[in-house]
């Protein structure tokens, strides 16, 4: 087993995709304790394979601030839930 499908299953048992948008520092933790691996260029350069095959969606935040959200089947891609969250507001005014 690789390091890339050791991730992506850990990270598919613990349902990481319910925590919502994380920072890099989260996830570069979690790569760290799976592979008991500590070396930050290995395990960014694994997240950037991962995130460039869909497996993380990336949102800025603010002007360097970016949080990624773990998607387990990037085939199909995670609606943003803030925008779905409350649906839509029907006024009318007499």
């Amino acid at each position: 087993m690789d390091a890339s499908s050791s991730i992506i299953g850990y990270l598919k048992h613990k349902k990481a995709e319910t925590r919502g948008f994380l920072k890099y520092g989260y996830y570069k933790k979690l790569i760290s304790y799976i592979l008991d691996y500590h070396k930050e260029y290995y395990i960014r350069k694994i997240f950037l394979k991962l995130a460039k095959k869909g497996y993380f969606i990336k949102s800025k935040v603010d002007h360097k601030v970016f949080k990624y959200k773990f998607n387990p089947s990037p085939d199909k891609p995670i609606e943003e839930e803030e925008n779905n969250k409350f649906g839509s507001i029907t006024l009318i005014f007499d």
